[in-house]
């Protein structure tokens, strides 16, 4: 294995290990978490071998963590993204729970197929998810991680704690 890929997959572990743990730590701790581990997964994941999938039609599925999350977010979960910037077009709303969910799915799901010795065809839908689904998702959430964490959600943050306006 490529020193390249043992990171990447180092990083994967990472990241579905703090959305498993989501939940147990406040809101904030968990998204600064990401905010320290999204950007090295996208880096790294760029520079993923090209490599042709086996197709060994490894059928897998892992469960979803977008309504813990969810949870966990509150308030902070809801934000404005510009869905393409090369498009003229208006703000849309997004989910910051959505994407991490999301990235999560994609990342975990070929882990399992990696883990069970898919090497080729794990590679391969990481390299794809990255450069589309995935990686759209993590750029889009990285933005309002950093705004959430620096300017918005108190360190002490828990979701159902504000008063009611």
């Amino acid at each position: 294995m490529s020193t390249n890929l043992d990171e990447f997959v180092a990083l994967v572990r990472e990241y579905v290990d703090v959305v498993n743990r989501a939940g147990t730590t406040p809101a904030h701790a968990f998204l600064r978490a990401c905010a320290l581990i999204l950007p090295r997964i996208y880096a790294t994941g760029l520079n993923l071998p090209d490599v042709e999938p086996r197709n060994d039609d490894a059928t897998l599925e892992v469960a979803s963590p977008l309504a813990r999350i969810r949870r966990l977010l509150g308030r902070y979960d809801a934000y404005w993204e510009i869905f393409d910037p090369y498009v003229d077009g208006p703000p849309l709303p997004a989910s910051l729970a959505t994407d991490l969910a999301d990235i999560y799915l994609d990342l975990a799901t070929s882990l399992i197929a990696f883990d069970a010795g898919h090497t080729a065809d794990a590679v391969w839908q990481w390299r794809f998810n990255i450069q589309g689904h995935c990686g759209a998702h993590l750029v889009d959430a990285l933005r309002a991680i950093h705004r959430a964490v620096n300017d918005h959600m108190p360190p002490g943050y828990v979701a159902g704690s504000e008063a009611t306006e």
